[in-house]
């Protein structure tokens, strides 16, 4: 359930992500600026997490930059645990068992089984890998 139910918050998911789209740092740091009106930081955080989730999917180009560019997005988000649940997100998606297949260290850094990710990377889609690939960087 959403932290900060509002009217607005798929208009400000949406305007992020066409924010996101244009991979542009000033528009970027404008975009957080104009989100300083929500009720408080967590709410900032769940639109962009919301943003980054909805471009995973929809486009991983785009992701990938961000996660390049993660600078861009502190201190309202921690995109290393926004990665980490990505990841974790993507890896379940593919029948993996956290804890049996993958798990994470405290410092975060990101194990896979061997077999599994040779198993993962020959069996999703093009975008998915270089998203899953560019998390896994972020995370170790």
């Amino acid at each position: 359930m959403s932290m900060c139910i509002s009217s607005s918050r798929e208009a400000n998911v949406e305007l992020a992500v066409d924010v996101f789209k244009a991979q542009n740092p000033a528009l970027i740091i404008s975009l957080k600026n104009f989100l300083t009106v929500l009720p408080n930081s967590l709410c900032i955080e769940e639109v962009l997490t919301a943003a980054i989730y909805g471009l995973s999917e929809s486009d991983p180009d785009t992701c990938s930059w961000i996660l390049n560019n993660f600078c861009y997005l502190e201190p309202e988000l921690d995109l290393l645990k926004v990665a980490r649940n990505l990841a974790q997100i993507k890896l379940q998606n593919q029948g993996l068992i956290i804890g049996q297949d993958f798990w994470f260290e405290s410092s975060g850094r990101l194990h896979i089984n061997e077999q599994e990710n040779t198993d993962i990377m020959l069996n999703i889609s093009t975008s998915d890998r270089l998203l899953l690939e560019k998390i896994l960087q972020i995370c170790n």
